[in-house]
């Protein structure tokens, strides 16, 4: 999973990237290119869905392997449960925090 900067001035956590494989050490503490700079809040949400559905397909594989005894790795399986579960998470807050700022907005007075 990737996190894209909203500006030039915040960068991705480290950690995270390393987690997910997304960066290199060398892009974290690079400037900010102007390609992520052009990235819309609807892509951004759109990446973060596709994300979160290939982790509970690859979820669902693993599961179905561990049930036929082709799995090799318990490891793997269990990080990959893990980043399944975690992105559903950030995904369920995430619509969260939007349907409550949506809710504030039509709550103010014009």
């Amino acid at each position: 999973m990737q996190i894209i900067p909203m500006s030039s001035t915040i960068h991705t956590i480290a950690a995270a990237d390393r987690a997910f494989g997304a960066a290199t050490l060398n892009s974290i503490t690079a400037p900010v290119e102007e390609e992520q700079k052009t990235g819309t809040f609807l892509d951004a949400l759109t990446g973060l869905w596709n994300q979160a559905a290939e982790a509970q397909a690859q979820k669902s594989e693993d599961m179905m392997n561990i049930m036929l005894g082709d799995t090799e790795s318990l490891e793997t399986v269990q990080m990959n449960i893990a980043k399944a579960e975690i992105s559903t998470e950030l995904l369920v807050n995430i619509k969260n925090a939007v349907v409550d700022a949506y809710n504030e907005i039509m709550r103010m007075s014009i």
